[in-house]
């Protein structure tokens, strides 16, 4: 069960990392050289870390792949440096499972940031919006046990509300995300496996994604 926990931790994060810069935010405006593929590379060595027993040799390479994913663009490079850490941390300091999901979802917001500069060599605020819509609602389900009474639902409407209002979500994709972070939220007496709230963004992603396409 633990590799199993591992593996689903590792398919969430690298599924997280691919969904929203390659089915939103670049569109077409993918260039595949060979820095892109590098730091693609780095984001699967970051995931493998969690179930290889030499997790220092895989963050090794990740380390290398980073370096030469930002070359030519080296503002990436302490991007890249805090990607680093915070896997390290992971491997080795043991944290409160809420705590370690809160963690990954910073890794791999920052790892969206990191493929979505090196494919369009920059990041606006409407990109930052778009990934605080993905895991506003994934942190809200996670701590709603430590939340008043009724407090989580208020903060998704309001989520819910300024993505509305900014015309990045749909009434769909709303109710898609009431579904999916009430579905996971910590306040119900069952428990979810602490992997399930990593695939939520990733499902928000995917929402967003096909609400968009069909307007």
């Amino acid at each position: 069960m633990k590799k199993f926990n591992q593996n689903a931790y590792a398919a969430a994060f690298i599924g997280q990392v691919l969904a929203y810069p390659f089915l939103i935010a670049t569109g077409l405006q993918i260039s595949w050289n060979f820095q892109l593929i590098a730091l693609l590379l780095m984001t699967l060595c970051l995931a493998g870390t969690g179930f290889v027993k030499r997790y220092d040799l895989m963050l090794l390479l990740a380390a290398i792949m980073g370096l030469l994913g930002a070359i030519n663009q080296w503002l990436l490079l302490p991007l890249i440096a805090v990607q680093l850490v915070i896997t390290l941390l992971l491997r080795t300091q043991k944290m409160p499972s809420q705590w370690m999901n809160t963690v990954i979802f910073g890794q791999a917001l920052l790892a969206q940031v990191i493929i979505i500069y090196a494919c369009l060599h920059f990041f606006n605020r409407t990109m930052l919006l778009d990934l605080a819509l993905l895991y506003l609602p994934a942190l809200i389900g996670l701590w709603a046990n430590h939340l008043p009474k009724w407090a989580d639902l208020i903060l998704l409407l309001v989520v819910g509300a300024i993505g509305y209002f900014q015309q990045r979500m749909n009434l769909i994709a709303i109710a898609g995300m009431l579904v999916v972070a009430l579905a996971i939220s910590s306040r119900r007496s069952f428990k979810l496996p602490a992997y399930s709230y990593q695939f939520s963004p990733l499902i928000m992603a995917l929402l967003l994604y096909l609400t968009r396409l069909h307007g």
